[in-house]
């Protein structure tokens, strides 16, 4: 039960009030607040007021605020579909109203609706501790242990190959959701990254989600692929399938997880399209 709550309007107050053992940054709330079993906290600080929550795209990187909402992601022109389709993934519409990028990224849950495809473009996350002045780590470093409090968001949306892709191609990318149903809880999330160099697979980037507590960058799967020609969707699953080591649950037995998600990466190497 809520006993305490805090709607400071700057980052300072916010960090100030978070200093509080027990205290819980509080964004759309639609993780904190929901599901009966989980462990309600006491002391909530909202902090809608102290994150920025704008949208831009300057050059080619895209610029994000941790307090933008899901559904101001899909009716942003200045994000590209990959992204608006991995918002979307979240079907409920009511949700994606409160549901807030850097909510997603703190509760970073095993098949997170936008980790996956902000790792494989290589983001970055600028973020604020008390009494520090703001700081940039990559994505990948922050979520494995996280700071402060996010404050922006910078997905580059250029090329990670080393190579020269053939003109005219630039960075491909897809994001994908696996579940039973539009609303059910995902079995598994996958996304990739790459561009094609003379047709080969060239700076090749796969996340994928369901296949433990949090979604991560699979480099053993992208190394099978690096600097060969795409291969078929079943090529791709046999391949994957090895790789992956899935827990039996609500969401379907390991076998079936395991098998769902090798599907739903070849699939998303087979749909991954040019972002523009």
């Amino acid at each position: 039960m809520v006993k305490e709550y805090f709607r400071p309007a700057g980052v300072e107050e916010a960090l100030e009030l978070l200093a509080v053992p027990g205290s819980l940054a509080l964004a759309g709330g639609t993780f904190a607040l929901a599901f009966d079993a989980r462990a309600k906290p006491e002391r909530i600080v909202d902090v809608a007021l102290a994150v920025p929550r704008g949208i831009e795209r300057r050059g080619g990187a895209l610029r994000i605020g941790a307090g933008a909402r899901f559904q101001e992601l899909i009716d942003s022109e200045a994000v590209p579909a990959v992204l608006k389709a991995a918002a979307a993934s979240m079907a409920n519409r009511n949700a994606r109203n409160r549901a807030t990028v850097g909510g997603n990224l703190g509760a970073n849950k095993s098949c997170a609706s936008l980790v996956p495809i902000l790792l494989v473009l290589g983001a970055s996350v600028e973020y604020r501790e008390r009494g520090r002045p703001s700081a940039v780590v990559p994505l990948a470093e922050w979520l494995a242990a996280p700071k402060g409090l996010a404050l922006t968001l910078t997905a580059p949306l250029g090329s990670p190959a080393a190579g020269k892709p053939t003109p005219g191609e630039g960075l491909r990318a897809a994001s994908l959701r696996a579940s039973r149903t539009a609303c059910d809880i995902a079995t598994a999330t996958a996304a990739c990254a790459f561009v094609l160099d003379a047709g080969r697979v060239a700076g090749l980037r796969v996340a994928v989600g369901g296949f433990g507590p949090h979604a991560a960058l699979r480099l053993d799967i992208a190394a099978l692929f690096e600097g060969k020609p795409l291969p078929t969707k079943a090529e791709i699953e046999n391949a994957v399938l090895p790789l992956l080591i899935a827990i039996g649950d609500q969401r379907g037995s390991a076998e079936y997880k395991r098998l769902r998600g090798a599907a739903l990466v070849a699939d998303t190497l087979h749909a991954a399209e040019v972002i523009t």
